[in-house]
């Protein structure tokens, strides 16, 4: 099966109506996302993406499903178990669901039931991915570390030349009342864990994680306060 993002847009409409038509969730719950093909990555089969863009004076939340081609000719199979998986991490974060982890109870309980209604059709597992790569590398990696009011974390690379713009955005978004951002720290890593991340240039993203995930990677990936 080729991999497309109009195949990805038909499969994501299907399996909204599908699960719902199942009693797992409701399909006038998902909001616009944004859905990617790119290239067979090392770290991940697919990624639910949530980034900060720009819209006129303002910043917004921007949410992406990312599947990567792991070969040339995937099976629906291979798709749909990988889409749906991402599909589950949407729709918990797009109704702001509250869960233990990234892939907490929350998750792995619609994760059982649409394995247990569809064991033809989806095999959703949370080890689907690849081996992420850890480690000390060549790269020294600039980081930021957001808090968010709501309780979420994220750990965001930013373009070294980029450090001075982000941090000082910060300083003024953090004073702000209406801001969603609770606090941030600036930290550094040589991790190889970063060396796929995509860096910050123009808008502020990160990877989203709890905090008891956030503590576990600083500890992991040896993140260092500057």
């Amino acid at each position: 099966m080729e991999l497309t993002v109009e195949y990805l847009r038909q499969r994501h409409a299907y399996w909204i109506e599908r699960l719902a038509d199942a009693g797992i969730w409701e399909a006038d719950k998902f909001k616009p996302v944004e859905l990617v093909v790119r290239e067979r990555c090392k770290s991940y089969l697919g990624l639910f993406h949530r980034k900060w863009v720009k819209a006129n004076v303002c910043h917004r939340l921007r949410d992406r499903i990312i599947i990567y081609r792991k070969s040339a000719d995937m099976s629906v199979e291979e798709i749909d178990g990988t889409l749906v998986h991402e599909m589950i991490h949407q729709y918990i974060f797009q109704n702001d669901l509250p869960d233990t982890s990234t892939h907490g109870r929350l998750f792995k309980d619609f994760m059982q039931r649409i394995n247990e209604t569809f064991p033809q059709e989806l095999k959703i597992s949370i080890y689907g991915e690849s081996p992420i790569l850890k480690g000390p590398g060549t790269k020294t990696h600039k980081l930021i570390l957001l808090w968010l009011k709501d309780g979420e974390c994220y750990c965001c690379k930013i373009n070294p030349s980029k450090v001075t713009v982000f941090t000082n955005f910060l300083k003024r978004t953090v004073l702000s009342p209406s801001s969603t951002i609770k606090d941030y720290l600036q930290c550094e890593s040589n991790d190889m864990y970063f060396d796929d991340v995509t860096a910050c240039r123009k808008y502020l993203h990160g990877l989203p994680m709890s905090l008891p995930e956030l503590r576990k990677l600083c500890k992991e990936c040896n993140l260092k306060r500057i």
